[in-house]
């Protein structure tokens, strides 16, 4: 069933005949700092505080020691992309405590005011484009050229605030997971398919979506590592040409490549 040769091939297929709206979509996520990090760099000229989800102190950044909406820096920080957005609220949460018991009230204020803003901009906004992103690769897969308006579709249907509490909850589950060190790693790609779940059938449940997600991935979570791997090589060409090849290629193909994963899996689901 898996074949990662026919998914990377298929994927590139889908991607080059609709190539243009393929690569505005991911520009747009990697502009917003949704994903692909690697290629925001040279959107943003290397300034870090070019989106709000990247105005967070440098001490975060190293203690993390990762991009803290993603990143295609490595192999690594491709799998973790928004799953580890809370590292960077609870910093910013335990802060602003720290400087409430120290009567440090106006920090603790900007803080806090920091805090709101980021968790709207990346729960409210960032999330549910990221959703209806996989909606639109999905809808290539089967579409001459499928429609750039599908990446809007979360905002439009009725299960909107469904789709935000759901990747909410997941972000909340990897981060309790964190504690686990490998338990962490395993969730993140039990949990890898719920994005595009929530894109394909958002009337379910979020109960549904993540055990969905989690019979997608039975025994696939290696594989899926795999094929992430396998794309070590474009990560390091993208950092070489400083985001350019990440933008204008390896980031859509990529995508487009996991939406047939997702497809291939839903199958026997």
């Amino acid at each position: 069933m898996w074949n990662r040769k026919e998914f990377k091939e298929k994927g590139k297929k889908n991607f080059k005949k609709n190539y243009l709206a393929c690569v505005v979509i991911c520009f747009l996520l990697a502009f917003l700092g949704i994903e692909y990090s690697g290629s925001a760099n040279v959107i943003h000229g290397y300034n870090t505080n070019a989106t709000v989800p990247e105005n967070v102190s440098h001490a975060t950044e190293r203690l993390t020691n990762m991009e803290i909406l993603g990143g295609e820096d490595n192999f690594i920080t491709i799998s973790l992309e928004t799953a580890t957005s809370t590292i960077s609220y609870t910093f910013k949460l335990v802060g602003s405590i720290r400087d409430l018991i120290l009567n440090n009230y106006t920090a603790s204020l900007i803080l806090a005011l920091i805090f709101a803003i980021e968790f709207f901009y990346v729960f409210f906004i960032c999330n549910p484009l990221l959703v209806g992103s996989r909606k639109f690769f999905i809808e290539n897969h089967s579409r001459k050229k499928a429609k750039f308006g599908f990446m809007l579709e979360p905002f439009k249907n009725k299960r909107y605030l469904h789709t935000v509490k759901t990747l909410l909850l997941q972000t909340l589950y990897l981060f309790l997971w964190m504690f686990t060190i490998i338990g962490y790693f395993i969730k993140l790609y039990e949990y890898r398919m719920i994005p595009y779940i929530l894109a394909d059938n958002p009337e379910l449940e979020t109960k549904e979506v993540f055990a969905k997600s989690k019979k997608m991935m039975y025994g696939y979570k290696w594989e899926m590592f795999k094929f992430d791997l396998s794309y070590i090589g474009w990560y390091l060409l993208d950092a070489l040409t400083f985001g350019i090849t990440g933008i204008f290629y390896s980031n859509p193909y990529k995508a487009a490549s996991t939406a047939e994963i997702y497809l291939k899996l839903k199958e026997s689901a």
